[in-house]
């Protein structure tokens, strides 16, 4: 919630939360907001929806 109320930045809270990086590890955490993997198949998406485009 303080993320969403106070508009703070959640990767940088997670990884001041000790708890979380004990569980998890900092490169864990920074791998799960890495942009290129979540989106590494949008150009195979956007050919099988629209076609080529």
């Amino acid at each position: 919630m303080k993320v969403w109320e106070q508009g703070k930045d959640f990767q940088e809270e997670l990884l001041a939360d000790q708890d979380v990086v004990g569980a998890l590890g900092e490169a864990k955490i920074r791998e799960s907001f890495d942009l290129a993997y979540h989106l590494k198949h949008i150009d195979t998406i956007f050919k099988r929806v629209f076609g080529d485009y």
